[in-house]
């Protein structure tokens, strides 16, 4: 089934959409006696019921209900990260790294500005391991 197709009949279900609704705009209620709008809407329905569309409609459904499980304040949080991180990657800096032993992480972590991002990392750690200790727990495993 290709992109193109579903696209087309996306478009043909909006246009029948929207002569449903002008056609009730100008007439009203007795628009519903009106011959061209049975078959109008026999289209309408046809459409609906494509298996097509059906399977768009599902699969459209199952992507709503993923994003509703995601929790606002995180997403916002998450593209603050990355929009942070992708400014970071385009600095000449990172061409020309400088080696770094154990010794000079710790001295480099201990420093105040790295504080602030050391307690994200921390927190999204922690709530990541209890997130997934009660999923275990929930099915019965072991941790």
């Amino acid at each position: 089934m290709s992109c193109n197709c579903q696209c087309e009949e996306l478009k043909e279900l909006l246009e029948v959409m929207r002569r449903i609704e002008d056609k009730l705009d100008k007439a009203g209620l007795s628009v519903l006696a009106d011959v061209d709008l049975s078959s109008t809407l026999t289209s309408f329905i046809r459409l609906l019921t494509e298996p097509k569309v059906i399977d768009l409609v599902d699969k459209l459904t199952k992507i709503l209900n993923m994003l509703s499980l995601i929790n606002p304040s995180a997403l916002v949080t998450l593209t603050y990260s990355l929009n942070c991180m992708s400014k970071s990657l385009n600095n000449a800096e990172i061409l020309n790294a400088p080696e770094v032993s154990f010794n000079d992480l710790l001295k480099e972590l201990s420093k105040p500005e790295y504080s602030k991002a050391l307690g994200v990392v921390l927190i999204m750690l922690r709530n990541i391991a209890n997130c997934i200790g009660e999923d275990i727990h929930a099915k019965g495993g072991s941790v």
